[in-house]
């Protein structure tokens, strides 16, 4: 305890290491090792779309340069995560979505789709955040830009951008380069690039490549002798073609292929609830622990993504002023299998969700800049963006159904499988906005930025609909499911200001504040077959969201950028925040396929406001050019205030009884305790407040440092440390069962190096000490429920329907990744 209160309280945690970033302009990037940027160990931004130092910038930017993911060995998106703190990116089980938390909240995909509190871009446009995840290479750049965005860049977002820049052509030199990673869990990693200038500097294209193969989280069923796994394979191509210094135009193609199979990882309800009692038909597989690494599912779930993203800029200087429009179409595709029957309950029976989802994504921006400060005093940038995303999903819900005879209830031989087919017709989710913003230069000290942002957004989607198929929609022989139609034409104004002033060479102080908005969400996942209750409608399909954010800070550099400290403070203020429950979700009344009661779960939303209130430090020291050592740290504090949130409400927590009493039940109800107690409503309601907005704990950190020594005159070794620490966490306050302590995972690498960069191998320990540590865990044990229906002799006919729930003895969890060990090497030749 005394540990983690010196690393929080010391201020300790920074934004990657001090190493120098990769210096880029808008329409041209320097070559490593070369540029005046890392000779005086500056790190340049594109924050404000135009080429500035990071520490003039006034806003909190972290900046992942390519350097930094080659010393990390980061080889997946969500990696990115452990060097920045507060940021949380996790792809879901799915194989449809991700998980983003920044500034204390959450983005998942699920929820808000691409709408999200967090957006990604791929060389200024907008993409899919799970294209972003799985492929990581040949990167120049990535920038995480926190706090409300949207004046300048794209699409509005209230917790921030990361913007992802793939490595341009050089166009006057060959070059080229291979990587390669093999380590523990059957890790391999494959990327490289050609570079070729075809015209002597006006005309290059560069190809690159990628492969991928490891185990996931490395889970592994009792029940099955098939490993999981996932496996990506990705090309892209770009060309560059500057024709004259004042005209230049951009292609790239990039095709990427993912498909996946894992296990839910599960432990034990024994272990941490211990007067637990499961169905007494409940498999019994003897006690699984968290460092155990199991499931007990017959089968994997399967995933698959394909991708392909066209996008094109170009750029033309005229009478001092820049024109840019950028463009880009991304077709995406996604598959799921998703097993239902966690708990292997009925082992012969493919019991599952699968889903279908195809879209086209498509971006517009066109912008005019200047380049030369006009009257000494301005600068500024105006635009118009659109972006669109039709999408359609197709999906097959498969349940259980058990034949009994009426009175006894014998079952009348083995249980089936019912499949339910439903279907999300095209929509056509449209934004478009104007934009500007203005900077006022008073003096070379002092400067006072505004921007504006006028939003139109628009959505005509049909609905969900439930037992339908894209045939029978196009009949007409479909019925909507209440609350899902999507009708919405909404106009937005955002605004953004800041003022800094410089008061010496080593410090710089800001003050900025901003406001955001997100379009309606409409949750889909309640397969209920019939109309939706008015709390499952309002629980389901939510209203826009606004916030307001306030910040300053404090940038200063000193010992020549040796020592580096920044430090700020924000507050942000929520209205209709898309709170999304938690673990297994919020068990509610289903109405099955036969028309009868069932107990079920869904991560319901609830609309609310949130506060968040944060600090964000930041400190890197290079006494030496063999020494550097950096750290950061994240405070963020999150907090619900007064709605009514989603909720199992069937007792009275006090004396067991039937009958809600406002307080989420902290044991599970039966189907007949809900009917009872919700009085003709299927799913309950409860006062929230208070608890966090985040799954997320509050303390997070990062500690990094590298020292280099040479060993000849033409090579170097190196030992580097990457710590990544996490506070403690109530990951949900109504399950008394998922606190998450304090810990700390260790990361090291040691290697040599060419000096001039032309080969390097190395090794590396991830999680070198093995911690096993909960992220998170359901707040449910695994169940299984079983359509009953009733058969009365002689003629068999139904009697009655009705429903069993079969509670396991496991619940679902996750973990941190085992350890790795691993080897890695790189070999470049020209303009890599």
């Amino acid at each position: 305890m005394r540990f983690q209160k010196s690393i929080a309280f010391a201020g300790i945690s920074l934004a990657a290491f001090a190493a120098p970033a990769l210096a880029q302009e808008a329409s041209e990037q320097v070559p490593e090792a070369t540029s005046e940027a890392e000779t005086t160990n500056e790190i340049i931004v594109q924050a404000r779309r135009r080429d500035e130092s990071l520490q003039d910038v006034p806003m909190v930017v972290n900046a992942v340069t390519a350097d930094t993911i080659n010393k990390l060995n980061i080889r997946s998106f969500s990696e990115i995560g452990s060097i920045v703190p507060g940021l949380q990116l996790t792809p879901n089980a799915n194989g449809i979505g991700t998980s983003s938390s920044i500034r204390g909240v959450n983005h998942d995909v699920n929820v808000s789709a691409e709408n999200g509190t967090i957006q990604y871009y791929r060389n200024d446009a907008p993409v899919p955040s799970s294209f972003v995840f799985q492929t990581m290479y040949d990167v120049g750049q990535i920038e995480v830009l926190r706090g409300p965005q949207g004046t300048l860049r794209g699409r509005a977002t209230p917790s921030g951008s990361i913007t992802i820049t793939t490595r341009r052509p050089d166009l006057s030199e060959v070059g080229g380069y291979v990587a390669g990673t093999f380590g523990s869990g059957a890790v391999a990693n494959l990327n490289g690039a050609m570079n070729i200038p075809v015209i002597d500097n006006v005309f290059a294209v560069r190809i690159a490549g990628l492969y991928r193969y490891d185990r996931l989280n490395r889970v592994g069923s009792v029940n099955s002798d098939i490993d999981p796994h996932s496996e990506t394979e990705a090309i892209r191509a770009t060309v560059r073609f500057e024709p004259t210094d004042w005209l230049r135009f951009g292609f790239l193609y990039e095709g990427m292929r993912n498909e996946g199979r894992r296990f839910d990882q599960i432990r034990s309800v024994g272990d941490y609830n211990p007067a637990y009692v499961p169905s007494s038909n409940a498999p019994d597989y003897g006690r699984i622990a968290l460092d155990d690494y199991l499931s007990v599912q017959a089968r994997p779930s399967l995933t698959g993504q394909t991708f392909k993203f066209y996008n094109w800029n170009a750029e033309a200087d005229i009478l001092g002023q820049r024109l840019i429009y950028a463009g880009s179409r991304t077709f995406q595709h996604y598959t799921s299998d998703g097993v239902r029957d966690l708990a292997n309950f009925f082992p012969d029976l493919e019991i599952s969700q699968a889903a279908d989802t195809r879209g086209t994504a498509s971006s517009h921006e066109v912008r005019l800049q200047n380049m030369d400060r006009i009257a000494d005093l301005f600068d500024y940038v105006i635009g118009y963006f659109r972006y669109s995303v039709p999408s359609r999903t197709v999906l097959s819900d498969k349940s259980i159904t058990q034949l009994r005879l009426a009175g006894l209830g014998i079952p009348l031989g083995p249980p089936s499988v019912t499949a339910v087919p439903i279907y999300l017709p095209p929509g056509n989710p449209t934004e478009e906005s104007f934009f500007g913003n203005v900077t006022l230069h008073l003096g070379e000290a002092t400067e006072i930025s505004s921007g504006l942002r006028r939003l139109h957004f628009k959505d005509f989607r049909d609905g969900l609909f439930i037992n339908c198929t894209p045939a029978g929609y196009e009949a007409g022989s479909c019925a909507r499911q209440n609350g899902t139609q999507s009708d919405v034409k909404e106009n937005a104004t955002i605004y953004s200001a800041s003022i800094k002033h410089r008061f010496n060479d080593h410090i710089m102080a800001y003050a900025a504040t901003g406001s955001s908005w997100r379009p309606p969400v409409v949750a889909i996942g309640n397969f209920t077959n019939a109309d939706y209750t008015p709390n499952e409608v309002a629980h389901i399909s939510l209203p826009s969201e606004t916030s307001k954010s306030y910040e300053a800070g404090i940038k200063t550099e000193w010992l020549d950028r040796k020592l580096i400290f920044n430090l700020t403070g924000y507050h942000q203020k929520y209205k209709n925040y898309p709170y999304r429950a938690g673990g297994a979700g919020i068990q509610y009344i289903n109405i099955n396929t036969a028309g009868a009661r069932s107990i079920a779960n869904f991560n319901f939303v609830s609309a609310v406001p949130v506060e968040v209130n944060g600090v964000e430090a930041e400190l890197s020291f290079a006494p030496s050019s063999n020494f550097s050592f950096g750290a950061s740290v994240n405070y963020a504090k999150s907090k619900i205030g007064e709605a009514l949130l989603a909720c199992t409400d069937a007792l009275n927590n006090q004396t067991g009884a039937v009958g809600s009493d406002g307080i989420p039940d902290t044991s599970s109800p039966s189907l007949q305790n809900m009917v009872d107690a919700y009085n003709g409503e299927r799913l309950a309601i409860c006062p929230g407040g208070k608890q966090s907005a985040t799954f997320q704990p509050k303390w997070s950190g990062v500690v990094q440092g590298e020292y280099n020594r040479p060993l000849t005159a033409a090579m170097e070794g190196y030992l580097r440390g990457l710590l990544s620490w996490r506070g403690m966490s109530e990951t949900d306050p109504n399950n008394r069962f998922d606190d998450v302590g304090a810990y700390g995972i260790l990361n090291l690498y040691g290697g040599l190096r060419d000096w001039g960069g032309a080969w390097e191998v190395s090794v590396y320990a991830k999680n070198i000490f093995d911690m096993t540590k909960l992220v998170n865990q359901d707040d449910l044990p695994q169940f299984t429920t079983v359509t009953d229906v009733f058969l009365a002799p002689p003629t068999f006919s139904v009697a009655g329907i009705g429903s069993t729930v079969y509670n396991s003895r496991y619940t679902g969890v996750s973990v941190t990744p085992p350890r790795e060990f691993g080897v890695t090497f790189r070999m470049a030749f020209g303009s890599r």
